[in-house]
């Protein structure tokens, strides 16, 4: 089954949402609602984006407590009966976005139940990597930095924001 024009809205704003794009998120959730998406589909997106990122989160805290000896709380990992199609979609791009293997292993293995193909994973993922570049490009540009650049300096940030933030800040 190919993706439909909503459901790659979607997924869009759910990895939008989950790459910490407001750019993207204004984009695409415009998007969805000229592709039909309803107000409950795109909360929906949204609410599906943030519980794989705080699901990322809290496998994160675990593993970082761990190197100091402290046992973290088992991370839920069942998928809910309610889940959807757009839902696993949605879960995926969202995994992708914010680097959470877990979460990408698991929604992967659950997406044969949609039917979801690897040609539709493929497009979510080149559709979710466009976004987190997209992301990245605007934490950039605030810091002074290009494709090119290597280096921010403060001669490069617009209205000078990186010299005020660092001003006071130890020269490191």
């Amino acid at each position: 089954m190919t993706l439909r024009l909503k459901e790659k809205e979607l997924v869009a704003v759910g990895v939008s949402v989950a790459a910490g794009c407001k750019p993207c998120t204004d984009y695409h959730v415009k998007a969805a609602r000229k592709a039909k998406a309803t107000d409950d589909d795109i909360r929906q997106a949204i609410a599906d984006a943030t519980e794989v990122c705080g699901y990322a989160q809290a496998i994160m805290t675990a593993h970082g407590l761990a190197h100091l000896g402290i046992a973290g709380e088992p991370v839920e990992t069942g998928t809910s009966p309610e889940t959807t199609r757009t839902t696993e979609l949605v879960a995926i791009g969202a995994a992708f976005a914010v680097n959470c293997t877990a979460s990408l292993e698991r929604h992967l293995t659950g997406a044969g139940r949609f039917a979801i193909t690897a040609e539709d994973v493929d497009s979510i993922v080149k559709l979710a990597r466009f976004i987190k570049g997209k992301a990245a490009s605007h934490v950039d540009k605030l810091v002074g930095l290009d494709e090119t650049d290597e280096e921010a300096t403060p001669e490069k940030t617009q209205g000078g924001f990186l010299k005020r933030a660092m001003s006071g800040v130890c020269g490191c």
